[in-house]
């Protein structure tokens, strides 16, 4: 009897809550002049339809709620979950950018939109599973969500074009690269969902890699070869630019590491917004930006595992040394406003990460010599501090060193070489050095660069 009142609650439950979505089918093309109307509805809309496929396609025991699991999730509390880290750190935050891409396209603005993200969040959390509501999932699905749902949303604009009546390939290509926005609300209100659609055209520099190379563990000298990855770059818009009406994200940058042949398939994510600019001079052979940047970090790699969301200073330069050469800088320290960092032996059983909040920091050297070589150097710090039910108190301080170079070879195609060194301590209240452990990677490689062509060229 008690397997089929809660057979009866789950329907109830999905047709309460599945309701949302057929009203939005329904309303008429006049109520667009209630966006927050329309941003609630589909943040419901979304919950409803995730757990609806777990619940009856895939069967997922966790999706199995009733009013009684809600009852229990509030009276049991938060708590921190035991996830697997991707599940956390990838899958959470893209959970969160779809909602705030829902409400964005709806015309809200950046901070209009912001909500959202928490209230879809909030109301998984304590309804949507039958485990306890987690606490930071609470924190990485909104904030995290919103850095990547922004940076969809400008390049899924460009992608449309400046005429809200783009053609076919634009609109499609639009709609996979933003579902929530302009893929369901189109396929929903047609054009008219462009009613509040705001182009603004910016610079977009991107590039593609593929390469490889051996990852060496100093614990043991085991050689991990091969390495093969693919790593994709963007830059949109101009930090050094005289914009009077900037606008949250005008400038922001994206590079993730897709691992071949790995049991990580992402192996690293690293995006990077800012806000607002606090001080900006321009001279003819000197530029300066200090700006409050959003961040979030996210790393998976066979010897460390660290991510984090933070927000914080960067102060940004370009000095123009000669005619031929350039030299480009930048300095960077972040509050981690939760973070997570965790075992590297995959022996381990449950989870292998602690969560926490922190500090990073950031140094950036990079010379370019006529657009035919360039040659960087690049320093990150994570300071983490766990704070979840670790049996020991301690913080982790993981050291990352990147350096390498590109030779320009014909047009867009470059050749190059990478060396990354990773270390990671854990420190504890009790002992100076509990743990050190350090790994290098090389990497050779081809990129190819396309510089504001392949978002923005007639499709």
């Amino acid at each position: 009897m008690r397997h089929k009142h809660r057979n009866k609650t789950s329907k109830l439950l999905s047709f309460i809550f599945l309701v949302p979505a057929l009203v939005l089918a329904q309303l008429p093309i006049d109520s667009l002049s209630h966006p927050h109307r329309h941003a609630i509805i589909q943040t419901l809309g979304q919950d409803m339809s995730i757990w609806a496929f777990n619940s009856y396609v895939m069967n997922q025991p966790w999706a199995k709620i009733s009013l009684n699991t809600l009852e229990t999730n509030i009276s049991n509390g938060w708590v921190w979950d035991e996830d697997e880290f991707n599940v956390n750190q990838i899958g959470h935050p893209s959970q969160g950018a779809l909602v705030y891409l829902g409400a964005r396209a709806h015309g809200l603005s950046l901070w209009q939109s912001m909500p959202y993200p928490f209230l879809g969040s909030l109301i998984w959390e304590l309804g949507m599973e039958t485990e306890s509501p987690s606490i930071n999932d609470m924190i990485t699905t909104p904030l995290s969500g919103i850095a990547f749902g922004e940076m969809i949303h400008r390049l899924s604009i460009l992608t449309l074009g400046p005429n809200p009546n783009a053609s076919l390939t634009r609109q499609i290509a639009a709609g996979i690269m933003n579902p929530t926005g302009y893929g369901i609300n189109r396929l929903l209100f047609g054009k008219v969902i462009h009613k509040n659609f705001a182009y603004k055209s910016l610079p977009l520099l991107g590039d593609i890699a593929f390469g490889g190379g051996p990852r060496f563990i100093k614990t043991n000298e085991e050689s991990l070869f091969p390495r093969r990855f693919i790593k994709f770059n963007l830059a949109h818009g101009n930090p050094f630019d005289i914009d009077k009406e900037y606008a949250p994200f005008d400038f922001f940058t994206f590079t993730s590491v897709l691992n071949m042949s790995r049991t990580e398939y992402v192996g690293e994510i690293y995006s990077s917004g800012m806000l607002k600019k606090m001080y900006q001079k321009n001279k003819r052979n000197y530029k300066t930006v200090l700006g409050l940047f959003q961040n979030y970090d996210f790393m998976n790699h066979d010897d460390y595992k660290v991510s984090s969301a933070s927000i914080g200073l960067n102060y940004l330069q370009f000095y123009r040394i000669s005619p031929q050469l350039n030299l480009r800088s930048q300095i960077a320290s972040s509050f981690i406003i939760l973070g997570s960092a965790g075992d590297t032996s995959d022996e381990t059983t449950g989870r292998d990460y602690h969560f926490g909040p922190g500090a990073s920091g950031k140094i950036m050297i990079k010379f370019t010599w006529m657009q035919h070589l360039g040659m960087y150097f690049q320093l990150k710090r994570y300071f983490i501090y766990a704070v979840d039910e670790s049996k020991v108190t301690h913080y982790e301080n993981i050291n990352l060193l990147n350096s390498g170079f590109q030779i320009h070879l014909y047009k867009g195609l470059s050749l190059g070489g990478e060396y990354d060194v990773a270390g990671r301590k854990i420190t504890t209240e009790e002992h100076d050095l509990e743990f050190l452990q350090s790994g290098n990677i090389y990497r050779l490689y081809f990129v190819y660069q396309f510089v504001n062509t392949l978002l923005t060229k007639n499709m």
